[in-house]
């Protein structure tokens, strides 16, 4: 997810498509998060990637859950999967 950092926020709409949820923050930066989730055999895959953003500049993005809800999910800049 480092290959984010310093990335234009409309890539990540681009990429995305639009968040599911935004905050603004009285400091001026912008929280973005996207979740995934879906069934699995045993119990459901969840994941979320969020992403911190300042004058409309990615300055950190992060991801959370189930490692194949990331598989599938996590991409980078460019749209190519991140993890295999």
């Amino acid at each position: 997810m480092q290959e984010w950092k310093g990335q234009d926020e409309e890539l990540v709409y681009k990429v995305y498509g639009p968040p599911m949820r935004t905050q603004e923050l009285r400091d001026g930066r912008k929280l973005v998060a996207y979740d995934f989730q879906s069934s699995g055999a045993e119990q459901p895959v969840y994941c979320s990637i969020n992403f911190e953003l300042k004058d409309s500049t990615v300055m950190s993005a992060k991801y959370d859950g189930n490692l194949s809800a990331v598989q599938r999910n996590i991409k980078g800049p460019n749209g190519a999967k991140l993890v295999d």
